[in-house]
């Protein structure tokens, strides 16, 4: 009676956007039990709430609502939280394959030499919910694994496995510090052309403007 992690991946596995891929084995303990995967993530991943409806997912979030906080903007002391009520492919499937789309803040600009930061992602932690029932396994828990929710207070019994030491890695763009200066001469010589070109089209509209008010006199 478990839920084995099979597959734990990012695709792609470097930029600012990806798709968290887990494949589970599913060893249910009752049919009338709901299984369920609770990913904790640091803050510096978003989890998108409308493209998780947009892939019909029951699901519960809690984090920083906020998707433009750069990383540096948030407190860093508590995880995000993502449970997913899974919908089963069939009473008898053996496995089942979540994906779940994930994006990243930006970071803060560091003295680092690389120009990537790495971040990991766990495993979710993958149970059994069921409703109360007469025979009640030891291995039972009448805890929830997250207190506050809603899709949990119908049931009352949890099979909830121990945690995993397992990670999938995405390598996400930062700035560098060594770079600010190149970027602010390069940032001020684009605005001064443009100002220029600018300055020289009205110019140009005055000169054509003036030409036709002179002919038509």
């Amino acid at each position: 009676m478990s839920s084995t992690v099979i597959s734990h991946s990012l695709q792609p596995d470097r930029g600012f956007h990806s798709t968290l891929s887990t494949t589970v084995a599913l060893d249910p303990p009752r049919p009338d039990c709901s299984f369920f995967a609770l990913y904790a993530f640091l803050q510096s991943i978003i989890i998108d709430r409308y493209e998780l409806v947009d892939r019909h997912l029951s699901f519960e979030v809690w984090g920083e609502p906020n998707l433009e906080l750069p990383v540096f903007a948030l407190d860093q002391s508590a995880d995000s939280l993502l449970l997913i009520n899974v919908t089963l492919p069939d009473a008898d499937a053996k496995h089942v394959t979540l994906d779940i789309p994930v994006h990243t803040r930006y970071g803060e600009p560091g003295m680092a030499q690389t120009p990537f930061q790495s971040i990991a992602i766990s495993t979710p932690t993958c149970f059994w919910a069921c409703p109360p029932s007469a025979g009640v396994s030891a291995s039972f828990s009448s805890e929830p694994p997250v207190s506050s929710s809603s899709m949990l207070g119908a049931f009352t019994q949890f099979s909830i496995p121990s945690a995993s030491s397992h990670y999938a890695l995405l390598q996400v763009p930062v700035a560098s510090k060594h770079d600010l200066f190149s970027v602010e001469i390069g940032t001020a010589a684009v605005t001064l052309i443009t100002f220029i070109w600018l300055v020289y089209r009205c110019w140009r509209v005055a000169l054509i403007l003036q030409s036709c008010h002179l002919k038509q006199q």
